[in-house]
């Protein structure tokens, strides 16, 4: 079976339902509307989350990495995590983070970072990297629910971000909603994409990123098994600041897209 990456944001936009593309125009709408209103952003470090930057949205997410470099204090998620922990938050730090691995996070949004100097987090899913056409495109239709597949990265390329100064972290070995998993289940998912990653990589892996990660979909026992797995931290799908005294296994993201205007960043990192 021949399989057609989708490379463009526009691409993956009509091939979605036609419900699910009017929900996007409204929400559209909607933010345009949000988006004029002043906002500051609120003390605190912020975590934002992307899951890829298409070949048309290069120039909007150039536009996107120039206002955080300006209006915060980007650190690695490392570095970020450090200071939570010793209570010792400035208050302006952002870290810039990217959730399932796929090539256009190398290609599109690697060489942007670099120009503010931003060390991102590159959160994999073990199975996705270097998977053949056929089974990217099964995971990217039934475990990322996407319209078309997306091109992953290769074991190489993700070296090649370790290089390049960033951090890789598991976005677990699959892709499983974690609350619905037993234990010992639970366990193996954290446990084999990190021991994977580093032996691969040859690295030590510290950050997870829970696959999904709404509020309906995390729980204390996910935290839980990250901190038994060994790693430094956990991030979550849910919105808001991290304050000095947050759970560094429970962290927040706003979720942000490329293609979006800098008036929709001000609106989100400028919530409580």
């Amino acid at each position: 079976m021949e399989v057609g990456y989708a490379t463009r944001a526009d691409e993956l936009e009509r091939a979605l339902p036609a419900r699910s593309r009017a929900r996007r125009t409204t929400r559209r709408a909607a933010l345009t509307v949000l988006g004029r209103l002043p906002r500051r952003p609120a003390p605190g470090v912020r975590i934002v989350h992307y899951h890829y930057v298409f070949d048309d949205e290069r120039e909007s997410f150039a536009r996107q990495v120039e206002y955080l470099a300006s209006e915060f204090e980007p650190v690695s998620l490392s570095e970020a995590v450090e200071r939570l922990r010793a209570g010792l938050v400035g208050g302006r730090e952002l870290v810039v983070t990217f959730d399932d691995g796929f090539r256009n996070q190398l290609g599109n949004a690697a060489p942007r970072l670099a120009e503010h100097r931003i060390s991102a987090c590159f959160f994999l899913i073990t199975q996705l990297v270097s998977a053949g056409p056929e089974r990217a495109a099964e995971i990217c239709r039934d475990r990322l629910h996407l319209p078309r597949p997306v091109e992953p990265l290769k074991w190489n390329e993700a070296a090649e971000l370790l290089d390049l100064g960033h951090e890789i972290g598991s976005h677990t070995r699959s892709h499983p909603n974690l609350v619905d998993l037993e234990p010992a289940a639970l366990e193996e998912e954290l446990g084999s994409s990190r021991e994977e990653l580093q032996r691969r990589l040859g690295h030590a892996i510290a950050h997870l990123s829970a696959p999904y990660g709404e509020r309906a979909l995390f729980s204390p026992a996910v935290s839980q098994a990250a901190r038994a797995a060994g790693y430094s931290s956990c991030s979550t799908a849910m919105r808001g600041r991290n304050l000095f005294a947050e759970d560094v296994f429970s962290l927040r993201r706003d979720h942000l897209e490329a293609g979006w205007p800098v008036a929709d960043l001000r609106y989100f990192l400028g919530r409580g």
